[in-house]
């Protein structure tokens, strides 16, 4: 089963058809299957080159399912052969493999690209640019904040299934109840899965780490390359994702419900939401969205990447150590770079250089 979506996803990806959803389905699968990963670059380079002989007619299905008898009786299975400066297999199975993709792709176009097309054009991709924030109200009610540097897809209207959209980026939630349809975002390294709640979601592709924050309801999330573990949040709890795991094993605050995972896969923590009653009533995790922007021990690399979608500027670090340092406080939305660097420089020293929009810390 998972050969065949492979063969309609990339039969789908060849002929630009791919829907939001497919596209990140896809992705996955090659990450997951080095095979498919090779295959993958095999059938591009081929249809690049010959997709305008095959895509003339529904006929040269046929033409193409003949080229493969006669690469059967050709080609000694021991020997490699070359498609278009590619090395392929040992075995003729896969050239065999590589004609049928390249056919179904032709058979696609001519039968049913009007279709896909018309399944694409549902879709929609919402971008917020650093520095800013925007409101999106989606076809069955629900509420999203994006915060910035935030790419939101999501269809103008749902299917009769499930409502399901992806986000790369930071997103505060409130999901419109509807139990005979669960609403599902799909991120980078997790899917949450909810009927009617209030929750936010910060996991940026480029980032160390992923967080879900439940506000409110209740939240299951599944890990991409862990689909066994089901992890279910309580209100005022968070989920921390370890994006790029370091081999060290995860410390966790021994308060409340904490659970550390640290076996094979994706590494995860169970912890209590964070709040600061001198600064605000609403947990740290939701500040943003009163242009606030908190840490509470936070390593000075996470802060920088948080700045930089606050700012719209770029932090490159001189020296590694300093990404290190530790800091503890707040900037609100009026606060200037230069304001909010020189009241980190007052905690720990470093030094700092502008060039246009780059800073450069050093020590």
């Amino acid at each position: 089963m998972t050969e065949t979506r492979f063969v309609e996803l990339l039969t789908k990806d060849v002929v630009k058809e791919l829907t939001p959803a497919e596209r990140q389905e896809l992705d996955l699968l090659l990450q997951q299957n080095p095979a498919y990963k090779k295959q993958s670059a095999i059938v591009k380079e081929y249809w690049k080159s010959d997709k305008t002989e095959y895509k003339k007619s529904s006929a040269n299905f046929n033409k193409l399912m003949d080229s493969i008898r006669n690469a059967e009786q050709s080609v000694n299975s021991e020997t490699d052969i070359e498609v278009k400066q590619f090395k392929l297999w040992p075995a003729i199975k896969y050239a065999a493999a590589i004609l049928v993709l390249c056919a179904s792709a032709t058979w696609y176009v001519v039968n049913h690209r009007g279709n896909a097309t018309a399944i694409a054009s549902n879709w929609q991709n919402k971008t917020t640019a650093p520095g800013h924030k925007s409101r999106i109200v989606l076809s069955d009610g629900t509420i999203i904040m994006l915060n910035a540097g935030t790419t939101l897809s999501y269809p103008l209207s749902f299917g009769n299934k499930n409502r399901e959209v992806y986000l790369n980026g930071e997103a505060f939630f409130e999901v419109h109840k509807d139990h005979e349809h669960p609403f599902i975002i799909h991120t980078k390294k997790m899917n949450v899965r909810v009927l009617g709640t209030v929750f936010n979601i910060k996991s940026y592709d480029d980032a160390r780490q992923s967080e879900t924050s439940l506000i409110q309801g209740s939240i299951e999330v599944t890990l991409n390359d862990r689909k066994a573990d089901r992890i279910i949040l309580k209100p005022k709890e968070k989920l921390v994702i370890e994006n790029n795991p370091s081999p060290e094993i995860l410390t966790n605050k021994p308060t409340g419900r904490s659970i550390t995972a640290v076996t094979e896969g994706t590494q995860y923590s169970l912890t209590n939401l964070t709040y600061l009653p001198s600064i605000d009533s609403a947990a740290v995790e939701t500040l943003w969205l009163k242009d606030k922007l908190v840490f509470k021990n936070e390593d000075f690399e996470a802060i920088a990447a948080d700045m930089e979608r606050w700012y719209g500027v770029q932090i490159v670090f001189e020296h590694e150590e300093l990404k290190s340092l530790r800091f503890t406080g707040t900037f609100e939305k009026t606060t200037s770079v230069l304001t909010a660097f020189k009241s980190l420089r007052a905690a720990e020293p470093f030094q700092l250089k502008k060039k246009d929009l780059t800073f450069y810390i050093s020590k």
